[in-house]
């Protein structure tokens, strides 16, 4: 399994001091890779979920096997946010 550092995307190391809580689960193993848009397609479908916690603009998250999910929320204008729930699974 990849840990999360090898998922996040490299603006997230530009911004990391401002994200202290994400940046120490940096080498916790990602269990799975969630979409939060577009359409499931066949196959498919159990890669995409409502993101559980805030951010209005989360494309994709990470649950990771400590149970807790880290999003990218990519808000426009502005710096990306990386918000953390504890994940307790579907809803």
């Amino acid at each position: 399994m990849p840990r999360l550092r090898q998922v996040l995307p490299d603006i997230f190391f530009d911004t990391s001091k401002s994200h202290p809580d994400v940046a120490a689960l940096l080498d916790v193993e990602v269990s799975e890779v969630k979409l939060n848009t577009g359409s499931p397609c066949d196959g498919h479908a159990a890669m995409f979920a409502d993101w559980p916690g805030d951010g209005k603009h989360v494309r994709q998250w990470f649950i990771l096997v400590n149970g807790k999910a880290v999003a990218v929320d990519e808000e426009p204008n502005t710096h990306w946010q990386f918000p953390i729930v504890d994940y307790e699974g579907p809803r």
